[in-house]
């Protein structure tokens, strides 16, 4: 046998004029647009917008289904990108030949030898996307060489006076009929190829056996004969045993590269979701990156509930926050994988100002950015439903507290009144100044939630005297929040009153819906230990809210705490910094590196009904700005809100049922005693009493013991502590607190400085006082 090499187009005549039509429709459509006669004009019209929707649809791959069934639909999809450009020039000389006639024709047509002019930019431009179209195409209308071997004797029809295989495509089926099918010496003998199409990247065809026999070529004697690999050669079953349909590529395919999508998701299918395929695989423009959809196999009636998005990344050689897993919301079998270069979430999103978080009527409101490009949403409440919750989760660092502060002010743009705990007592500046009521400190936190608590009573009171099912905010009864932070201080296992705080939040969790009092809890992770240990708390907190998850440290051990929605996803695998490109071996001073950035408030969301997708809180570092004194409300509904005194009373004694200390000091429950001994309540310190102690505890033992003793004492010898720390060290509220300094200056047993945009506070009265009354 000999080898003979032909010369043959790279494609067949059908993509070959598909690709000339793009090229002189535009052109040809610019010249004859200014002769057509109305009812030519208005079929043109129409037969291009019909032409112009179907070249869209198929550029952002939204054809449906039933395209598949249309001829030539794989040319179309090949060359996509070049029927848009097409689309468009053809569109821009059929509107110029039609609104402005021959001369403005001709303008965009010969514009371009006076490229100084107006319509010279416009003609140098149509004319610059008409040849890229050219150039874009160029490889269809070339050709390659072939070889071929062809047998010293000619073999073809069994009448001898014709001539032998004339095509590549006969020749093809001459060495398939000497080689595999020979009735005689065959491989595999009367195993017939025939319907040959040749493309420019593959052939196909179809292999039909002897009448009761199978299809058993393999892989192997193909690739003998034409000299492919094995791998670039795929067979499969047509309508019966005896038919099989055969592919040979002449390049590389995607799921063969194993840097593409299509070749990494072979580890996928054999370490993480075996029996899925991919389909629609594109491009994602968002992330540089592929998109796709991840389709169960036949065999397989729904995708695993539970994906281990670590394990996804590591088959996908990617790092987590560059893998992005969409569990499809209403067909099981399907979900959506992103594959990205770079994550654009990366680049961050910047607040957009307080109006852009001004809810729908259903209560949704955008806090940022999700990968796929949507706007992260979470609902603040449902017009049936009312209220909803909020958890927050996420380490120092995370965004934790950043979110929290974008959820305060979600609530101020919607003129929801907030009641706000921080045991840390200052975590979040800004919240405090939005809110209606603060408690700093453990003890403040523990008041700021006691005082949730009366008005919640009041509330439930109030619906069942008036027979109020749906909460309707008004100004006077607005929706008033609760958020904790740092929930675990106040309900972890050692915490200082930690059954009455768990109480609080359990009723808060489950009754507070209907009351138009929905609960923020923030913490460093969501186990259920760390939330009170309560599964009424967490089932509530699930059922009527939304759970936002950044990165969590080592203590979220529990996987299993994550709510439905987050299965499969471990928030401590979520990268501190953002992955970097200059990962050198060996440091080179001459090269600069790159300072790391920290993945602040990247992390999961899961809506209510929805689904956890990867997102990224809005960028604000202060909201103080964007706060509208018009916007903070208070439950003025509550007779008792206003009242300082009767609040501070409140928000100091324990709720019923735990008015009792157990020998820790902390509230336990009703009725705690022993047997034989009468102990005395602790008596609560006056908010007075409070603001002496923490001045006190803060201040030099020296210069308090000097104060004590009536000593003379030398002005620079005072010792003064900031307003802002001596607030944070008593825990009484900012409105309670300036009117406590005033009281106790004028009783003269503090006095103040100030010092530039802040004041100090010092014990005893000022020194120019002491000397007059001495004297």
């Amino acid at each position: 046998m000999s080898t003979i090499t032909k010369t043959v187009p790279k494609a067949e005549p059908a993509e070959r004029a598909a690709a000339a039509l793009q090229i002189v429709l535009p052109v040809g459509v610019g010249i004859l647009a200014p002769y057509l006669d109305p009812n030519a004009a208005a079929y043109v019209g129409a037969g291009f917008l019909a032409g112009a929707t179907f070249a869209g649809a198929n550029y952002m791959n939204r054809l449906g289904r039933w395209a598949n069934q249309l001829p030539g639909i794989d040319i179309a999809r090949a060359h996509r990108d070049t029927m848009g450009i097409s689309a468009i020039t053809t569109g821009m000389g059929l509107a110029v030949g039609q609104l402005g006639g021959a001369a403005t024709s001709d303008a965009l047509m010969a514009g371009v030898l006076e490229p100084t002019t107006v319509p010279g930019v416009l003609s140098l431009g149509w004319w610059a996307a008409v040849v890229f179209t050219g150039w874009r195409l160029r490889r269809v209308f070339g050709r390659q060489k072939i070889e071929v071997e062809q047998a010293p004797t000619q073999v073809g029809p069994a009448n001898a006076g014709e001539s032998g295989p004339v095509s590549l495509a006969d020749k093809m089926i001459a060495a398939w009929g000497r080689v595999i099918s020979d009735p005689k010496t065959g491989r595999h003998r009367n195993q017939v190829l025939s319907d040959v199409v040749i493309y420019a990247d593959r052939w196909e065809g179809r292999i039909t056996a002897a009448l009761g026999d199978s299809v058993n070529v393999s892989k192997e004697t193909v690739s003998s004969l034409f000299g492919r690999p094995p791998e670039d050669i795929t067979m499969k079953y047509g309508a019966h045993s005896g038919e099989a349909f055969i592919t040979v590529w002449y390049t590389q395919r995607a799921e063969l590269d194993p840097s593409t999508l299509q070749g990494a998701w072979k580890r996928v299918r054999a370490r993480v979701l075996p029996k899925t395929h991919l389909e629609e695989v594109g491009k994602d423009e968002n992330t540089g990156g592929q998109v796709a959809r991840v389709v169960a196999d036949d065999d397989l009636d729904a995708l695993p509930r539970v994906v281990n998005v670590g394990e996804l990344a590591g088959a996908l050689r990617r790092s987590i926050d560059l893998v992005s897993y969409e569990p499809g919301r209403r067909d099981p079998r399907r979900a959506i994988i992103r594959v990205m270069d770079h994550n654009p979430l990366e680049a961050g999103h910047d607040f957009q100002g307080l109006d852009s978080l001004v809810a729908t009527p259903g209560g949704w409101v955008n806090i940022g950015k999700i990968v796929s490009g949507f706007p992260a949403k979470i609902q603040l409440f449902d017009p049936k439903l009312g209220a909803l919750h909020v958890v927050i989760a996420g380490t120092t660092g995370s965004g934790k507290g950043g979110t929290g502060q974008m959820i305060s002010l979600a609530y101020h743009a919607n003129k929801m009144a907030q009641i706000y705990g921080d045991p840390k007592g200052a975590s979040n500046p800004a919240i405090p100044k939005m809110a209606a009521y603060s408690g700093l400190t453990k003890y403040g936190a523990l008041g700021a939630m006691r005082l949730s608590w009366w008005v919640l009573q009041h509330r439930i009171e109030e619906a069942a005297a008036m027979d109020l099912k749906n909460f309707e905010p008004s100004a006077m009864r607005p929706y008033c929040a609760t958020i904790l932070d740092e929930a675990a201080q106040m309900l972890a296992p050692g915490a200082p009153n930690r059954k009455e705080a768990i109480k609080i939040v359990k009723d808060g969790a489950s009754l507070t819906r209907s009351m138009g009092m929905p609960w923020v809890l923030i913490n460093q992770t969501v186990n259920l230990d760390q939330l009170g240990g309560e599964q009424a708390i967490r089932a509530n907190l699930i059922a009527g809210g939304t759970w936002i998850i950044l990165r969590t440290d080592s203590d979220q051990v529990n996987l299993g705490d994550l709510p439905p929605g987050f299965e499969g996803l471990d928030p401590s695998l979520i990268p501190p910094v953002w992955v970097e490109d200059d990962d050198a071996l060996v440091y080179d001073p001459t090269i600069e590196e790159s300072d790391p950035r920290r993945t602040f408030g990247l992390g999961y969301v899961a809506a209510p009904g929805g689904r956890a997708g990867m997102m990224r809180i809005d960028t604000l570092e202060d909201a103080t700005p964007h706060i509208r004194p018009e916007n903070i409300m208070a439950p003025v509904d509550v007779p008792w809100w206003g009242d300082q005194a009767r609040m501070e009373e409140l928000a100091q004694t324990p709720i019923p049922g735990f008015e009792e200390k157990d020998d820790e000091g902390g509230t336990g429950e009703a009725g705690t005693s022993y047997a034989g001994v009468d102990l005395p309540k602790a008596k609560e310190l006056t908010s007075e009493g409070k603001v002496l102690a923490a001045l006190r505890d803060e201040s030099d033992p020296m210069y308090v013991d000097m104060v004590d003793e009536g000593d003379e004492i030398d002005p620079d010898d005072i010792d003064y502590v900031e307003r802002g720390q001596l607030q944070a060290a008593c825990g009484v509220a900012e409105s309670t607190f300036a009117n406590v300094l005033n009281k106790l200056e004028k009783a003269g047993k503090i006095h103040r400085i100030k010092e530039g945009k802040t004041s100090k506070v010092a014990l005893g009265a000022r020194p120019e006082e002491t000397s007059e009354e001495a004297a």
